[in-house]
């Protein structure tokens, strides 16, 4: 008789993924003995409609990259935005004491502690991590380094860097003209000034994200934007002229790489996409860095 999976499930916005996180649900794998904690992502977070500074879609493959060297780590996306209904299934749920306030809070059952206590009876089993400000009633505590209630991820975009997981954080080889030529804006027109913005972009997503990005263009260096590192931002060239040359100098970087399968190559070029891949790095189109990136700024 095979042993029965126990699961719990830690929603968050994860945006992006703390080592306050992970510590949070190393913590309840320990205290609950879980073989498998999903972070959920809701599609539309409550409360949230509109402060997500990532897509869904990339927070849960940052927190897919971490889970790689953490087999009892997965994440989970889903249409469901109340705690009660996102639990439902597992055997345990897990929050931060601010959350668990919030759940307890008729506020958000529309003032009805009836459909409140309904909600809150069909909890499985809850684990809180504590924090300031906030004490934990009628819920499990979880063993936590207090030093890192303070961490957030409003200070892990603000710059600090290091309270992302390292291992979440991306590693971006961009087809810089392949991006630049993904967007009607008239880049035609102006193709150096086209690339200074697009890197312009990168050092932006770069400073709030903790990615590791490198662009490689087509042609001769950029005035100004020659090859080499531009505010953590490497900008690199293509080593010939011709056809293919920056497809070339990009499958060149993947080959080198001592952890291909770390890297995210970022084009929409059928043919460079399958060289990358049969060399063990992921893909991803252009129109998902670009929606990343957002409006182009002028």
């Amino acid at each position: 008789m095979s042993k029965r999976v126990v699961s719990g499930v830690y929603p968050g916005s994860f945006d992006p993924l703390t080592v306050a996180h992970l510590a949070i649900a190393e913590a309840a794998v320990r205290a609950a003995r879980l073989d498998r904690i999903d972070l959920a992502l809701s599609n539309i977070a409550l409360g949230k409609e509109r402060g997500a500074h990532s897509s869904v879609e990339a927070r849960a493959a940052a927190i897919r990259r971490a889970a790689r060297t953490r087999p009892w780590l997965d994440a989970a996306v889903t249409d469901a935005q109340l705690i009660a209904d996102i639990a439902s299934g597992y055997d345990v749920v897990v929050m931060g004491a601010d959350k668990w306030a919030q759940v307890r809070d008729p506020a958000w059952y529309g003032g009805d502690e009836t459909a409140r206590d309904a909600a809150l009876a069909s909890l499985p089993r809850v684990l809180v991590a504590r924090r300031p400000g906030f004490d934990v009633v009628g819920a499990e505590v979880l063993d936590v380094d207090p030093e890192l209630a303070p961490v957030s991820s409003t200070r892990a975009r603000s710059g600090e860097h290091h309270l992302v997981v390292p291992d979440a954080r991306r590693r971006l080889l961009v087809d810089g003209n392949n991006v630049v030529g993904s967007r009607p804006d008239g880049w035609w027109r102006d193709r150096p000034g086209a690339a200074r913005r697009l890197v312009a972009e990168l050092i932006a997503l770069a400073a709030r994200t903790g990615d590791r990005v490198t662009v490689v263009f087509d042609g001769r260096p950029v005035a100004g934007l020659g090859e080499g590192t531009h505010d953590g931002v490497h900008v690199a060239y293509a080593r010939r002229a011709g056809r293919d040359a920056g497809d070339d100098r990009i499958v060149e970087e993947v080959a080198r790489d001592d952890d291909p399968s770390s890297l995210t190559v970022v084009t929409s070029d059928r043919e460079l996409a399958q060289r990358a891949r049969a060399l063990g790095a992921q893909v991803e189109g252009a129109g998902a860095l670009t929606r990343e990136l957002g409006p182009e700024p002028r």
